[in-house]
């Protein structure tokens, strides 16, 4: 059983984040669209937008306190975009593990011009969300994602 107070709450929004552990909250102002600002070039996502994406999630987790949060391995987020998400990779399922979220992101990866044309111009914030969450996953050893 895990522990409420080793559950990563998580909001990742267009113009900060937010994250929560038992009694610690970090807020970071630098957002989704900081990140795409920064990656995504003439408003196509190709493999190296995604790998300037990676860079600079990369960049915010090391460089934050997030490094120090004690995560039990459960993450867990209201996020419209993690709902919308696992409905284009996921088959809209409630829980996602980390080996099928990287399934999920392989597939993304490797047929990323149609992924990206599931997608609105104006929401490309979701791919980027996609490629935080992986890291996320990554970075702060993170085994499940439950969508609440």
């Amino acid at each position: 059983m895990t522990h409420p107070d080793s559950v990563l709450k998580f909001s990742l929004g267009l113009n900060g984040l937010s994250f929560e552990i038992g009694n610690q909250h970090i807020q970071i102002e630098q957002g989704l669209g900081f990140v795409g600002s920064k990656s995504i070039g003439h408003g196509v996502i190709d493999e190296l937008a995604i790998e300037k994406m990676i860079y600079f999630i990369e960049e915010i987790i090391e460089s934050q306190p997030l490094r120090n949060l004690n995560v039990s391995g459960v993450a867990v987020t209201s996020d419209p975009a993690m709902t919308y998400l696992s409905q284009l990779f996921f088959s809209a399922k409630k829980q996602i593990g980390r080996i099928e979220l990287e399934h999920g992101f392989n597939d993304f990866i490797e047929r990323l011009s149609y992924s990206t044309n599931q997608v609105a111009p104006d929401q490309f914030y979701i791919c980027t969300y996609f490629v935080f969450i992986r890291e996320m996953m990554h970075h702060l050893r993170v085994k499940e994602i439950q969508i609440i």
